[in-house]
């Protein structure tokens, strides 16, 4: 005899399919952070492909010889080194249209491009106002030095390219966690409420839930 009637039985079955939010939201959080990943692993191989490309070490020339650059306003043109940088070198522009010459500096900051087992920095940038081809000769006092013309890299670009790699994955994985974690919370509060409607007869409002 059971004083106040028999022992509750087994909670009810609830279908899976009943359950909002609906299990699709678990497909779009896998979305989200495939995407966000994907998008991170491009970046890097964007970056890293631009960087290599930076140094055309096919046109590499020793010191004391030159090479011919077509180089106009809009390009961004310089002369990288081969490591180790061991010695003072110079560059300078010995035939070009009359009345222009690209001007020759030193970069503000440091630049190392590695292609294979060699390591290129960066020496000096070029600007121009006219676009035509430059002769540029380069030489350093012991005539030990390679050069070879390339792109000057944009250290901000190559930063951005990095801090995307990192950061677009980061957040895409946090926005996938986060979205599975809310529908399964979710979904188990919209289960315990379906459980008590059926076990008890609860008519109650049911948690709020997205579709």
């Amino acid at each position: 005899m059971y004083p106040y009637g028999p022992p509750p039985g087994p909670p009810p079955r609830i279908d899976a399919r009943q359950l909002r939010p609906r299990r699709r939201w678990f497909v779009v959080a896998g979305v989200i952070a495939a995407i966000c990943v994907g998008i991170g692993i491009a970046s890097f191989v964007l970056t890293l492909t631009s960087t290599v490309d930076s140094v055309d070490d096919g046109e590499a020339f020793a010191s004391g010889q030159s090479v011919t650059l077509r180089i106009g306003p809009d390009d961004h043109a310089a002369i990288y080194v081969r490591s180790p940088f061991i010695a003072r070198a110079h560059c300078k522009v010995v035939s070009g249209p009359s009345g222009s010459a690209p001007r020759v500096t030193t970069p503000d900051s440091s630049f190392t491009v590695t292609k294979g087992s060699v390591e290129w920095q960066r020496a000096f940038v070029l600007k121009t106002d006219t676009d035509a081809d430059y002769r540029v000769m380069c030489d350093d006092a012991r005539g030990a030095l390679t050069f070879a013309p390339g792109d000057d890299a944009d250290l901000a670009s190559f930063v951005g390219g990095i801090v995307v790699t990192v950061v677009v994955p980061l957040l895409g994985l946090l926005a996938g966690a986060g979205i599975a974690i809310i529908v399964g919370v979710r979904r188990g509060r919209h289960r315990r409420w379906l459980e008590a409607q059926a076990y008890y007869g609860y008519r109650g409002t049911p948690p709020p839930n997205a579709g």
